[in-house]
């Protein structure tokens, strides 16, 4: 024999409410697994645009750093420069450049209305000797200021030894003649 003893009351046990209670859990279940679906496919999409514009970033990084790599300085032409600095500091210390010094001084000390016809002596075998030069100006007050000019130069002990009026077609011209000495330091 065999008992069955239901101790649940009837209006628990009626059918319909045990469909609706069925029908409301698949219900919640469709909607859950939908809306998961629908989320998951909407950060599926975005996430796939995200990665795209990743993408698209780094290509242009890649492009950027294959574009500065090729912008590298000219080593070779970089250190030759240096290298000829180098050896211009090195050579002005030697004697030599004295008289690169003696000429760009000399050069920088005429005016512009004076002539310089001639300079001895003509061997530049010395410094220190005493050199003379025959020139031309336009008035006796240029030659003074060339002899001015060689004296605040503060390389030069220059003075205007004579200087003759000369007349030519189109007026006159002062014909000098100045000494000076180069002061080696």
């Amino acid at each position: 024999m065999k008992f069955k003893f239901d101790l649940l009351p009837e209006e628990y046990k009626s059918l319909p409410r045990d469909n609706l209670g069925i029908a409301l859990a698949v219900l919640t279940i469709i909607a859950s697994i939908s809306a998961v679906g629908t989320m998951y496919i909407k950060n599926k999409s975005a996430l796939s645009d995200v990665q795209t514009q990743v993408t698209a970033e780094e290509n242009k990084l890649r492009d950027l750093v294959d574009k500065t790599s090729k912008l590298q300085p000219p080593v070779s032409e970089i250190n030759s420069l240096k290298n000829s600095i180098t050896f211009i500091n090195q050579n002005l210390d030697t004697p030599g450049t004295s008289w690169v010094d003696f000429l760009a001084t000399l050069e920088s000390a005429v005016p512009d209305r004076v002539v310089i016809n001639d300079i001895t002596p003509k061997t530049f075998s010395k410094l220190d000797s005493n050199f003379t030069i025959v020139g031309e100006a336009s008035s006796i007050f240029d030659a003074l200021e060339f002899a001015k000019r060689l004296n605040q130069s503060g390389k030069f002990s220059a003075f205007l030894k004579n200087n003759t009026n000369v007349t030519q077609d189109e007026g006159s011209v002062q014909k000098f003649t100045l000494d000076f000495t180069y002061k080696i330091k």
